[in-house]
């Protein structure tokens, strides 16, 4: 159980060194299409083979079609934008501040009540992103940490708003339709963009392209709902935490990224933010994605 989490965590810290060796090569918006399109071939085939569950209605057809605008469209072109202009550990550590962000989503969407505990635990989160976002203010990176920012922002009302059709499907057919909802509204700047690269991708972007597809995006979401089903979503949440540390570790060697000396306060920052509005939630922290 344990081994399955570490490895969903693993597989998610490995996402943004993945897209800056696609991007390499890729323009953001091909690589999002690429992505959000494979994926969502992928989990069609999962929900068939495992669910089989048909969507009841148009109305939620509609919603379905609502969400992938946060869920996919605007994450994943905000996520992988970021990264022409930011840190591979940078944005990770961004990232692991979307509960306590979700939180506040949810609250301002008044899907659940503030608390003092709350708020607080927001604030340690929201300060230790902003603290993060303001390096170099006025170079790439600082926009680029923003970008993130509204990236995991975009994500978390994703994640609020579609908790009345989770309560009624399975959470592999929501996904499924909200990935095949997102490739198509990604293509109108995906198709011409993927129609203007020069041809002739590396073996090393077509391998990042596959990783991305099947670890960070499709394997991890499936192993990470694996764990839910068998351990305390709390606990899960801890996990979030190492998902920078793995990314750093990693961005080193690769990438040849050097931390920034402000990562660390902001880091522990947002983990303590994320951990305390952890203890005062009474609904489970849902896991970052990228």
């Amino acid at each position: 159980m344990h081994v399955a989490l570490i490895v969903v965590q693993v597989l998610f810290a490995t996402a943004p060194i993945a897209v800056k060796i696609a991007l390499r090569e890729l323009s953001s918006p091909s690589l999002a299409l690429l992505r959000a399109a494979a994926a969502a071939v992928l989990f069609v085939v999962l929900q068939q083979v495992l669910v089989r569950e048909r969507v009841l209605s148009r109305g939620d057809y509609a919603r379905l079609a609502w969400y992938a605008l946060f869920g996919v469209v605007a994450n994943q072109l905000l996520y992988i934008t970021a990264l022409t202009r930011t840190t591979a550990t940078a944005a990770q550590t961004l990232v692991t501040a979307g509960p306590a962000l979700t939180l506040l989503i949810a609250i301002i969407l008044r899907r659940e009540t503030a608390s003092a505990g709350k708020w607080l635990g927001i604030g340690l989160a929201a300060a230790g992103a902003l603290y993060l976002v303001g390096v170099d203010v006025g170079t790439g990176r600082a926009a680029g940490n923003l970008l993130v920012l509204l990236n995991v922002v975009a994500f978390s009302v994703y994640l609020v708003i579609s908790r009345d059709l989770l309560g009624r499907y399975d959470p592999l057919t929501v996904i499924t339709w909200v990935f095949l909802f997102g490739a198509l509204g990604i293509a109108p700047l995906g198709v011409p963009s993927i129609a203007a690269e020069p041809g002739g991708l590396s073996l090393a972007t077509w391998l990042s392209i596959l990783w991305i597809v099947l670890g960070p995006t499709v394997g991890a979401y499936y192993l990470n709902q694996w764990a839910l089903h068998r351990v305390e979503a709390s606990t899960v949440a801890l996990y979030v935490y190492l998902q920078p540390i793995i990314t750093a570790m990693l961005a080193f060697p690769i990438l040849g990224e050097r931390p920034s000396p402000r990562l660390i306060p902001a880091a522990a920052l947002i983990f303590l933010g994320v951990w305390v509005s952890s203890r005062f939630r009474t609904k489970p922290l849902p896991p970052p994605a990228v």
